[in-house]
């Protein structure tokens, strides 16, 4: 079978212009959907704003985590000063590549924006000489894909550029565009609404419900167009960032709904009947069972796994990396019980030799300063970073056969999982929350190096002995450098910790805190009269 192509051409993504002249024409270009199959290129234009428009080092998607990796309380820094690159919570400053994420999510956005009001202005269906079959399942579908990439859009803005929602709170910042109909004059485009928190997120939860009433379930051989396995959303996929944005909101109940809907309703499409690695080794169109949407790198003309993944990577293409910026942080390390001493004893003890992610998704270095006779091998020395003393990474990226090529999970079940086990424990449901807990840590188990199955060992949990910690460090190790771990924190509406006290920070702050707020690109405050400029 030929390989899928996920973007198929360079597409034709109908995005906003951004010249008065073009508001100007007496006959306005027509868009260039003039059939069904012509309108698939509307979501493939927009998955490839969002996930693939850079195809050497990097993307809106790509760029997210990046930056969402970079704030965390997980990471430590392998320079002082953020070795130059000015990511770690320094958001006073205006940062290249997030400005580039912000472009694209708004170009994603416009274009979005452009095909809803083609399909609204055409009485829901601009082919009416289609079959009810091709009306429900590749016109709606596509028209829920179209809802679920803007809400993607507007997601991560929101949690780059905007402040943490606060439940019960007023809410009513005002800090990013709010566009969700197609400008029809160069005035209209330059004067757009700046939205409050509270409707930006209500903006994110009607478009991925608005998804989830629309998307299948699972792509149909022979009926939906072909391009549609290829990792892209459904209706799981629509429910699982439903949960996403219910958690923070710190609505829980609704979280554990959609999460359960994910993980109890999915009729055996998804999993964690795998070793973890399964989800981060596909170079082809399959996909792991965990996976729920993915972003597929496998074809070598349109794909590439995008490189700024090593910065907190250990591989790069097959090779190591010589300059990894962020690892995990020794206090972290230690309170996982990874390694007892870190800048002391770097002994790895059995907490972490047993767990299969470690195994399989994460690696160890040796400190650039050991000497060479002291080497041992098999370990890989740090050559171009200061590191200290001996560190873990995350080696999630560039797994596959080629490396470049290797699909990038965009939502797994196991999040799933962790994020319905902390909302059933803060709703009163230990039981629950120990279940699913256990499902997680079993399935990263290897019996072979504990000694003992699962079940019988200390790690095993009950409703009598679960705690939010437990929950929380389990996410820690499972998430660890997929840009979840701030986010999380921000939903459980916690206090974050600081790693680096040698910063001159304090050792915590509210998850309310500016820190985590990265300023609007000048470009846009300067022109989008939005601003009040």
């Amino acid at each position: 079978m030929k390989k899928v192509l996920f973007y198929i051409v360079l597409l034709l993504a109908t995005i906003s212009c951004e010249n008065e002249e073009f508001f100007e024409l007496e006959r306005p270009v027509q868009r260039p959907w003039l059939n069904l199959t012509e309108f698939e290129r509307a979501p493939i234009g927009a998955y490839r704003e969002i996930f693939s428009t850079n195809l050497s080092w990097g993307n809106g998607f790509n760029y997210w985590y990046l930056y969402k990796n970079a704030v965390g309380d997980d990471v430590a820094w392998a320079t002082p000063g953020d070795a130059a690159w000015g990511w770690y919570r320094d958001t006073e400053n205006e940062k290249a590549w997030l400005s580039e994420m912000f472009t694209d999510c708004y170009k994603t956005i416009s274009s979005v924006n452009d095909a809803i009001q083609y399909v609204e202005e055409n009485n829901g269906n601009p082919y009416p000489d289609i079959n009810e079959a091709d009306k429900v399942n590749n016109l709606e579908r596509i028209v829920g894909e179209l809802y679920f990439l803007r809400g993607f859009s507007y997601y991560m803005v929101a949690t780059t550029f905007g402040d943490a929602y606060e439940p019960g709170g007023v809410n009513g910042a005002q800090q990013i565009p709010l566009r969700i109909v197609r400008a029809s004059s160069y005035e209209e485009a330059a004067n757009s609404k700046i939205g409050m928190t509270e409707e930006i997120w209500n903006q994110m939860l009607s478009d991925f419900q608005t998804a989830y009433e629309m998307l299948p379930e699972r792509y149909i051989p022979g009926i939906m167009h072909v391009s549609y396995q290829a990792g892209r959303a459904n209706k799981f996929a629509a429910a699982a960032m439903l949960a996403r944005i219910y958690f923070g909101m710190g609505n829980y109940t609704k979280a554990e709904e959609y999460s359960s809907f994910v993980i109890d309703e999915n009729n055996g499409d998804y999993d964690l009947s795998e070793d973890p690695i399964e989800a981060f080794n596909k170079s082809t169109l399959a996909r792991a069972k965990e996976t729920i949407m993915y972003t597929p790198c496998y074809d070598e003309t349109f794909g590439n796994q995008n490189l700024h993944a090593a910065t907190f990577s250990n591989l790069l293409i097959d090779n190591p990396v010589p300059w990894v910026a962020t690892h995990m942080d020794y206090a972290t390390a230690q309170r996982l019980g990874w390694m007892s001493d870190p800048k002391n004893d770097t002994t790895i003890t059995i907490l972490a030799r047993r767990d299969k992610r470690f195994q399989q998704l994460m690696a160890f270095r040796g400190a650039s300063n050991v000497p060479e006779s002291d080497r041992i091998e098999g370990i890989y020395y740090e050559t171009r970073t200061n590191l200290m003393w001996r560190t873990i990474l995350a080696s999630k990226y560039f797994r596959g056969p080629g490396g470049r090529y290797t699909n990038v999970p965009t939502l797994r079940l196991a999040e799933m999982y962790l994020t319905r086990a902390i909302c059933r424990f803060r709703g009163g449901d230990k039981e629950g929350a120990a279940s699913d807990l256990n499902v997680v840590r079993k399935r990263a188990w290897d019996e072979s190096i504990a000694g003992e199955p699962y079940e019988f060992s200390d790690s095993h949990v009950t409703s009598s002995n679960v705690t939010e910690q437990m929950i929380n460090d389990e996410r820690l190790i499972e998430m660890f450098m997929e840009g979840d771990r701030i986010d999380y924190l921000r939903g459980l509406k916690v206090d974050v910790p600081n790693n680096e006290p040698e910063r001159g920070v304090p050792a915590s702050v509210p998850y309310t805190d500016k820190g985590f707020v990265w300023p609007i690109p000048i470009n846009e405050t300067e022109l989008n009269q939005g601003y009040g400029n």
